[in-house]
C-alpha cells in the first residue's frame, strides 16, 4: 500500500486492539463479538502520516445451510471414507464403472444401494 500523503510505500498495518501485530483484518473481524470494535492503525514510515479506523461489529448473521444440501455433502463424504478404506482395486474399479453407467443412463441409485448395511 502507497501512503496518501507521500506516496511511499512504507506504510504499515496493524490490528487492535489486543490483538498481536500480525493478525490480519479479516481473521480479527471474525473473531469479534457483536457491538465489539477492532482498531486498523496505519501508519507511513516516511513521513509520519498515520490512520486509525474503527470498524465495530453491529450485527452477527448466522444460517445453518439448505438440509438437501447439507445431507448431500454427508453422504458424499460418507462414500469417501468408504472408498478410502477400500484396498481392493477390482472394487473400487467395479463401482466406478457403476457410478459412469448410472451417470450416462441418468438413472438414480437403486434401493438396493440406499439402503444402510
Amino acid at each position: 500500500m502507497e501512503c496518501p500523503d507521500c506516496g511511499e510505500p512504507y506504510v504499515s498495518r496493524e490490528v487492535g486492539p489486543g490483538r498481536p501485530p500480525s493478525t490480519p483484518l479479516a481473521n480479527a473481524i471474525l473473531d469479534t463479538e457483536q457491538g465489539e470494535e477492532v482498531v486498523l492503525h496505519r501508519q507511513c514510515w516516511t513521513c509520519g502520516w498515520s490512520e486509525d479506523r474503527h470498524i465495530e461489529v453491529a450485527a452477527i448473521e448466522t444460517e445453518h445451510g439448505d438440509p438437501e444440501i447439507v445431507d448431500r455433502q454427508q453422504r458424499l463424504s460418507e462414500l469417501v471414507g468408504v472408498l478410502e478404506g477400500t484396498e481392493d482395486t477390482e472394487t473400487l474399479e467395479s463401482v466406478l464403472q457403476y457410478v459412469r453407467q448410472q451417470q450416462s443412463e441418468g438413472d438414480s441409485v437403486p434401493p438396493s444401494l440406499e439402503e444402510d448395511p
